[in-house]
Protein backbone atom coordinates (compact mmCIF):
# COMPACT_ATOMS: atom_id res chain seq x y z
CA UNK A 1 0.00 0.00 0.00
CA UNK A 2 2.92 2.51 0.79
CA UNK A 3 4.31 1.41 -2.46
CA UNK A 4 1.38 2.48 -4.55
CA UNK A 5 0.93 5.85 -2.39
CA UNK A 6 4.48 6.74 -3.55
CA UNK A 7 3.78 6.42 -6.83
CA UNK A 8 0.85 8.00 -6.50
CA UNK A 9 2.34 11.39 -4.99
CA UNK A 10 5.82 11.03 -7.46
CA UNK A 11 3.08 11.00 -10.23
CA UNK A 12 1.19 14.17 -9.01
CA UNK A 13 3.92 15.72 -8.22
CA UNK A 14 5.57 15.39 -12.24
CA UNK A 15 1.93 16.12 -12.74
CA UNK A 16 1.99 19.45 -10.86
CA UNK A 17 5.71 20.63 -12.36
CA UNK A 18 4.54 19.90 -15.87
CA UNK A 19 1.39 22.72 -15.28
CA UNK A 20 3.50 24.99 -13.91
CA UNK A 21 6.42 24.66 -16.81
CA UNK A 22 3.58 24.72 -19.13
CA UNK A 23 2.57 28.51 -17.28
CA UNK A 24 5.93 29.37 -17.00
CA UNK A 25 5.83 30.10 -13.68
CA UNK A 26 4.06 33.89 -14.14
CA UNK A 27 1.17 35.17 -12.46
CA UNK A 28 -0.90 37.27 -14.98
CA UNK A 29 -1.36 41.24 -13.50
CA UNK A 30 -4.51 42.67 -13.55
CA UNK A 31 -3.37 45.34 -16.10
CA UNK A 32 -2.53 42.64 -18.56
CA UNK A 33 -5.64 40.34 -17.93
CA UNK A 34 -7.58 43.93 -18.42
CA UNK A 35 -6.29 44.45 -21.64
CA UNK A 36 -5.79 40.92 -22.97
CA UNK A 37 -9.62 40.83 -22.27
CA UNK A 38 -10.60 44.23 -23.83
CA UNK A 39 -8.97 43.42 -26.86
CA UNK A 40 -10.85 40.33 -27.47
CA UNK A 41 -14.00 42.15 -26.55
CA UNK A 42 -12.67 44.83 -29.33
CA UNK A 43 -12.71 42.14 -31.65
CA UNK A 44 -15.73 40.49 -31.39
CA UNK A 45 -17.99 43.37 -30.61
CA UNK A 46 -15.84 46.04 -32.75
CA UNK A 47 -16.43 48.26 -29.53
CA UNK A 48 -15.75 52.00 -30.40
CA UNK A 49 -12.30 53.46 -28.83
CA UNK A 50 -15.18 55.57 -26.02
CA UNK A 51 -16.43 51.74 -25.46
CA UNK A 52 -13.10 50.21 -25.34
CA UNK A 53 -11.73 52.65 -22.44
CA UNK A 54 -14.83 51.94 -20.57
CA UNK A 55 -14.64 48.23 -21.13
CA UNK A 56 -10.55 48.34 -19.89
CA UNK A 57 -11.76 50.40 -16.96
CA UNK A 58 -14.25 47.93 -16.32
CA UNK A 59 -12.04 44.46 -16.84
CA UNK A 60 -8.94 46.03 -14.29
CA UNK A 61 -11.50 46.65 -11.49
CA UNK A 62 -12.64 43.79 -11.53
CA UNK A 63 -9.11 41.83 -12.65
CA UNK A 64 -8.26 43.87 -9.26
CA UNK A 65 -10.88 42.59 -6.97
CA UNK A 66 -10.05 38.95 -8.22
CA UNK A 67 -6.54 39.11 -7.47
CA UNK A 68 -7.11 40.79 -3.90
CA UNK A 69 -9.93 38.15 -2.82
CA UNK A 70 -7.10 35.26 -4.31
CA UNK A 71 -4.74 37.06 -2.03
CA UNK A 72 -6.97 36.90 1.22
CA UNK A 73 -7.84 33.16 0.16
CA UNK A 74 -4.37 32.28 -0.08
CA UNK A 75 -3.74 34.00 3.50
CA UNK A 76 -6.77 32.40 5.06
CA UNK A 77 -5.70 29.01 4.19
CA UNK A 78 -2.17 29.47 5.22
CA UNK A 79 -3.33 30.52 8.72
CA UNK A 80 -5.66 27.81 9.02
CA UNK A 81 -2.64 24.98 8.10
CA UNK A 82 -0.14 26.87 10.73
CA UNK A 83 -3.89 27.05 13.20
CA UNK A 84 -4.30 23.25 12.66
CA UNK A 85 -0.48 22.40 13.06
CA UNK A 86 -0.42 24.34 16.14
CA UNK A 87 -3.12 21.97 17.22
CA UNK A 88 -1.73 18.80 16.44
CA UNK A 89 1.57 19.66 18.47
CA UNK A 90 -0.84 20.46 21.05
CA UNK A 91 -2.81 17.30 21.23
CA UNK A 92 0.83 15.14 20.35
CA UNK A 93 2.80 17.10 23.70
CA UNK A 94 -0.62 15.09 25.95
CA UNK A 95 -0.63 11.36 24.70
CA UNK A 96 2.37 9.22 25.38
CA UNK A 97 4.90 7.30 22.94
CA UNK A 98 1.81 4.77 21.90
CA UNK A 99 -0.95 7.19 21.58
CA UNK A 100 0.66 9.12 19.22
CA UNK A 101 1.50 6.05 16.58
CA UNK A 102 -1.81 4.97 17.73
CA UNK A 103 -2.95 8.49 16.59
CA UNK A 104 -0.98 8.62 13.49
CA UNK A 105 -2.31 5.37 12.07
CA UNK A 106 -6.17 6.70 12.88
CA UNK A 107 -5.58 9.54 10.94
CA UNK A 108 -3.95 7.49 8.13
CA UNK A 109 -7.00 5.34 8.14
CA UNK A 110 -9.50 8.91 8.14
CA UNK A 111 -7.10 9.77 4.66
CA UNK A 112 -7.89 6.89 2.92
CA UNK A 113 -11.89 7.18 3.90
CA UNK A 114 -11.72 10.28 2.65
CA UNK A 115 -9.62 9.13 -0.96
CA UNK A 116 -11.77 6.33 -1.11
CA UNK A 117 -14.68 7.99 -0.83
CA UNK A 118 -13.91 11.21 -3.36
CA UNK A 119 -13.09 7.71 -5.95
CA UNK A 120 -16.46 6.29 -5.56
CA UNK A 121 -18.51 9.88 -6.46
CA UNK A 122 -19.94 9.83 -9.47
CA UNK A 123 -20.65 12.83 -11.62
CA UNK A 124 -21.28 16.15 -9.54
CA UNK A 125 -19.62 14.34 -6.53
CA UNK A 126 -22.77 11.80 -6.33
CA UNK A 127 -21.87 8.49 -5.04
CA UNK A 128 -22.84 6.16 -8.19
CA UNK A 129 -24.77 4.17 -5.49
CA UNK A 130 -27.22 6.74 -3.84
CA UNK A 131 -30.12 7.96 -6.23
CA UNK A 132 -29.93 11.85 -7.56
CA UNK A 133 -32.67 13.75 -6.08
CA UNK A 134 -35.12 13.64 -8.37
CA UNK A 135 -36.68 17.41 -9.77
CA UNK A 136 -40.11 16.41 -9.01
CA UNK A 137 -40.69 16.65 -5.51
Amino acid sequence: MKKILIIAVLVGATFVQAQAQRRGNQEINPEQLAERMTERMTEKLNLSEVQKEQVHALHLEEAQKRKAAWEERRETMESMKAEREAYREKIAAVLSPEQKETWKSLQEENRERMREGRRGQGPRGRNPQRPAPSDNQ
